[in-house]
């Protein structure tokens, strides 16, 4: 488990909290809608590699969109599920910030390197600055690399509710982590109940203004040139200098 993350709950839990069986069960919303817009031409084709993969709730839409996708994860069961629901899936065990792809011949490149799921937003000393340097080396040059942020002010606006099917997703408190996290980093709780079922996570995330967001990119070789959805969630960059 890394240090400052928690998970409870039946099955599997991820280094991270995240618990396997409940990501089965959460659906796709208009995640893809935006992936198309930042990419911004025609997906078939184009190699993506998503960072975060988990279960695949997303893999299988950006399959369908055509992409030809390489999913990555740290965690062995997420990786288990997504090659149980879409067999023949190229799927690498590894966590983002240690990820290379590639040999003797290179860093291995695409055209599309997807980060979702707000992982920018890794509350670990270090951990969002390695992780967008990943993106940066295996973007291909005249690629995109498409980030999911949140607002800055989202983690102070508790507690945060939301449906999801027959369950509740509830972001239930934010307190400064206890000698771990990086400068400015708050601990959450988040609480997943099911009829059947409930699960938490207690995961590290640091908020980031516009201006401070754009900055980690620039440092990391990339820069932002749109953010293509209304509540700037979504946002599309690219690779900049050698």
């Amino acid at each position: 488990m890394r240090e400052g993350y928690q998970g409870t709950g039946p099955g599997a839990i991820t280094p991270d909290g995240c618990a396997v069986e409940l990501y089965r069960r959460i659906g796709v919303r208009d995640e893809p809608q935006w992936i198309a817009r930042a990419v911004g031409e025609r997906a078939r084709g184009l190699r993506l590699l998503e960072l975060g993969c988990g279960v695949g709730r997303l893999t299988r839409p950006l399959i369908e969109l055509g992409f030809e996708v390489t999913a990555v994860d740290e965690s062995p069961e997420m990786l288990a599920a997504v090659r149980e629901a879409l067999p023949g899936v190229r799927t690498v065990r590894s966590s983002i910030e240690d990820l290379e792809l590639g040999g003797a011949g290179g860093v291995e490149r695409f055209d599309v390197v997807l980060l979702a799921s707000f992982l920018v937003h890794a509350g670990t000393e270090g951990v969002r600055e390695a992780i967008l340097r990943t993106c940066r080396r295996h973007v291909a040059e005249g690629g995109v690399v498409v980030i999911q942020r949140k607002p800055a002010e989202q983690d102070a606006k508790l507690p945060y509710e939301r449906r999801e099917g027959e369950g509740l997703i509830r972001i239930s408190s934010s307190r400064p982590p206890e000698g771990v996290g990086r400068p400015g980093a708050r601990q959450l709780l988040c609480e997943y109940t099911y009829p059947d079922a409930k699960w938490t996570q207690t995961y590290l995330s640091c908020a980031l203004t516009d201006a401070e967001f754009e900055a980690a990119l620039e440092e990391a070789g990339l820069s932002v040139t749109g953010y293509v959805d209304p509540a700037r969630a979504w946002v599309r960059a690219v690779p900049v200098g050698p």
